[in-house]
C-alpha cells in the first residue's frame, strides 16, 4: 500500500560508570618473577595468610567445617595468587605461625585440607619452571640448608617438606 520506510527502533542508551574488572576480581599484578626477590606477597596477602593458619590451628574441625569453611576458602582464593614458596616462607618465618603447625599436622582432616590447598600450586609453579630456581634463596629466608630441603623438591615430596619445615614433627 504505502510504500513508507520501516521507522528504526528507539534505542536509549544509558550511560553507565563501568567499573574497571580489577575492582570486581583480583588480578594479581604482572611482574617479571625472574628471581625469588621479585615475587609478590603484599601486607594483606600476610594478614590472610596469618588468619588462614591461626584459624585452622586454634580451631576445631567440627568449627571449622560448620563456621570458618566459606571464610578460609574465600582467603585461599584472595591468596591464590601467592608464590607457594613465599607462602612457606611467611608460615614458616614468623614464630607464632611456625609453632602453630603441629596443631594443624597432627589432625588428619586439618593437614589433608592444607595439603591439598598447597600442592596444586606448588605442582603448577613446577610446572612453569618457576619453583626449583627459587629454592636456594627460599632456603636462605627461612634459614634452612639447601642441600636438607632439596630432595624434597627432587621426590615431590610436599608433606615430607612441610614436616621438615616444623622441625620434624
Amino acid at each position: 500500500m504505502h510504500d513508507l520506510p520501516t521507522p528504526k527502533p528507539f534505542i536509549h542508551f544509558v550511560k553507565t560508570k563501568r567499573l574497571p574488572i580489577g575492582a570486581i576480581i583480583k588480578i594479581p599484578p604482572k611482574v617479571a618473577e625472574d628471581s625469588y626477590k621479585d615475587l609478590i606477597c603484599t601486607d594483606a596477602d600476610i594478614r590472610n595468610i596469618h588468619k588462614l593458619i591461626m584459624t585452622m590451628a586454634e580451631t576445631g574441625k567440627i568449627d571449622l567445617w560448620l563456621y570458618h569453611q566459606t571464610d578460609l576458602r574465600g582467603i585461599g582464593v584472595a591468596i591464590e595468587s601467592v608464590h607457594p614458596l613465599k607462602f612457606l616462607s611467611v608460615v614458616f618465618g614468623n614464630p607464632q605461625l611456625k609453632a602453630a603447625m603441629p596443631k594443624i599436622f597432627e589432625d588428619y582432616f586439618k593437614r589433608t585440607e592444607f595439603v591439598e590447598g598447597l600442592v596444586p600450586s606448588l605442582m603448577r609453579q613446577l610446572e612453569k619452571g618457576k619453583l626449583l630456581p627459587f629454592v636456594a634463596d627460599f632456603a636462605k629466608e627461612i634459614n634452612v640448608p639447601e642441600k636438607e630441603i632439596q630432595p624434597y623438591f627432587q621426590n615431590l615430596n610436599w608433606e615430607g617438606l612441610i614436616r621438615y619445615l616444623m622441625g620434624g614433627v
